[in-house]
């Protein structure tokens, strides 16, 4: 009786372990052209982005004015598109949970430099 109980509750918690899901940040896969020149304050770092359950953030390590960030699909179809500034002290937050499932990817632009990122959405 006692073994049984004892195997009931380690299926149970080995079931809960296999399909829990499970949040963690994973670095989006990222193609750039982004540039950085020293002494010019007009041009910035290059972006960080970051996928963390159904949210994508994007991360600088300075102040980044007059963004320009677009996700589109596998095929080039434009989902959503959004002018923004992203500042050191706060990420800029994108969630993507009304996205069908499927492969997408995000462009951050600021004038000629870019970040091109693919994620998938589950």
């Amino acid at each position: 009786m006692m073994e049984t109980k004892r195997f009931i509750v380690s299926l149970g918690c080995f079931v809960l372990v296999l399909f829990g899901t499970v949040a963690y940040a994973e670095n989006i896969p990222v193609k750039n052209k982004w540039r950085e020149e020293l002494g010019e304050r007009s041009l910035s770092s290059c972006p960080s982005l970051i996928k963390e359950g159904s949210t994508l953030f994007i991360l600088s390590d300075r102040v980044l004015d007059n963004l320009s960030i677009a996700i589109t699909t596998e095929d080039g179809q434009q989902i959503c598109l959004e002018l923004t500034d992203v500042t050191v002290d706060m990420e800029y937050v994108l969630p993507v949970d009304m996205l069908p499932v499927g492969n997408y990817y995000i462009t951050v632009m600021q004038g000629m430099n870019y970040v091109i990122g693919y994620f998938h959405v589950n």
